[in-house]
């Protein structure tokens, strides 16, 4: 449970800007710039974020989710009981695991306050507009970690969908449990469940 946890806080994290620098691709850029812009902002408003809960609510809802695809994530998280749900059964667990993601991320962010990022390389996904940024994250008096960042070009933004974090991949560890879950139990009750978890 504590390696996704972090994979939801660094998943998260890059989605905060999408300034550009020169010596970047495009897609390292997004990465990079959106990692450390939201770092250095949860270092600067900490005492704010641990007071009023309203501070990291707005930032969150402004600044994160619309940049993260997560039609895409719960799309390869269900595979194959993606193509066999109902509309209705999409809707519903599209709306339960971005909720799920970031609450989790919203109550774990401030272990990250005055990380530092950089990019190591980027390398093609296999299709034009997909890439797969591998960075270097350095929490604040903590050793680094490699994280390796799945994004599209989507309408001429980059947007995350995967993240994978000290060899272990989010979407093919959540695709795993939920497939043991939905096998066992059926969609409806994985749903349930999760907009459940997501009351408390």
């Amino acid at each position: 449970m504590k390696h996704l946890t972090t994979f939801i806080i660094l998943f998260f994290t890059l989605v905060f800007s999408y300034n550009a620098a020169a010596k970047n691709t495009a897609a390292e850029a997004a990465v990079l710039n959106a990692n450390n812009a939201i770092f250095l902002q949860l270092e600067q408003r900490k005492a704010d974020l641990k007071t009023n809960p309203n501070v990291l609510s707005n930032i969150v809802k402004k600044q994160v989710v619309p940049f993260i695809d997560f039609a895409a994530m719960a799309k390869l998280t269900l595979g194959k009981h993606w193509k066999k749900a109902t509309d209705t059964q999409r809707a519903r667990f599209l709306k339960a695991y971005s909720t799920m993601l970031i609450n989790s991320y919203a109550k774990n962010m401030l272990d990250y306050a005055g990380a530092t990022m950089s990019v190591k390389s980027s390398i093609s996904a296999g299709r034009e507009g997909y890439e797969t940024v591998r960075t270097l994250i350095t929490p604040k008096g903590r050793a680094a970690v490699t994280a390796n960042y799945d994004v599209r070009n989507k309408s001429g933004q980059w947007k995350a969908y995967n993240i994978e974090i000290l060899g272990l991949n989010l979407i093919t560890n959540f695709r795993t449990n939920f497939t043991r879950e939905v096998s066992a139990k059926g969609l409806d009750a994985l749903i349930i469940r999760l907009e459940n978890n997501n009351k408390k």
